[in-house]
């Protein structure tokens, strides 16, 4: 009678334990997309090379912000370099699916044909475009 009544309690609490394991296993699940797709992430004294429409460009910044899948924003010191010019400037928002990049910062941009400095740029890149905000200085070569 005794063993019965062991043999019992044991089982309970055998069923108990695994039961509450079960429930802190699927308790804990989470979608890991979730997790990622929302979280900032940021990167120090980051260089890289992207693959465009236009072409092949090199980006880089003491700073990279992802903001989200299609925005990134280069903080601090930045370039965006490619086979037809090589812009330096500072703080630069980079939409990713449009190909624009802008900043309201001084930039200097370097060309075949001179040095151009400005207050700021908007540059549509898959359209050969850029536009310069403010004063502009161009330097001849």
């Amino acid at each position: 009678m005794i063993r019965n009544i062991n043999k019992k309690i044991i089982n309970f609490f055998i069923i108990f334990f695994l039961a509450v394991q079960i429930f802190i296993y699927f308790y804990n699940q989470r979608p890991l997309s979730e997790d990622f797709s929302k979280k900032n992430i940021t990167v120090e004294n980051f260089s890289s090379i992207v693959l465009s429409k236009s072409g092949i460009t090199k980006i880089g910044s003491e700073k990279l912000n992802k903001i989200d899948e299609d925005n990134i924003y280069l903080e601090g010191s930045s370039y965006l370099e490619n086979k037809e010019y090589k812009i330096y400037g500072e703080n630069i928002f980079i939409k990713l699916k449009e190909e624009i990049s802008n900043s309201n910062d001084p930039v200097k941009v370097i060309n075949s044909m001179g040095v151009l400095k400005s207050k700021g740029f908007k540059n549509i890149d898959n359209e050969g475009i850029i536009i310069f905000k403010g004063e502009v200085e161009f330097l001849i070569d």
